[in-house]
């Protein structure tokens, strides 16, 4: 297994495993691109009153390609095209 905690069952049923070590943009590594990536779920980080990050945010998605699944924490600059914070 790679860096990522990627798991690959059917394409109706995922194993929804975090993996809490790593963190980076969505991004399939077998297919090495984004291009194909199915945004499954995004978790917005979480800051304390002083604005420092209390938690990373987190997103679940599927690489439409080759349908590896995968699932980890994301930087906290990130977040998904379109997305906005109110």
């Amino acid at each position: 297994m790679s860096h990522h905690s990627m798991t690959h069952q059917s394409a109706t049923h995922h194993s929804r495993t975090v993996d809490t070590e790593y963190v980076g943009k969505p991004n399939c590594e077998k297919c090495g691109t984004d291009e194909f990536i199915y945004l499954e779920s995004f978790i917005p980080p979480k800051y304390r009153h002083d604005g420092t990050v209390r938690t990373l945010g987190e997103v679940a998605y599927t690489c439409t390609r080759c349908e590896d699944f995968s699932a980890h924490s994301v930087p906290a600059s990130w977040a998904p095209p379109g997305w906005y914070l109110g």
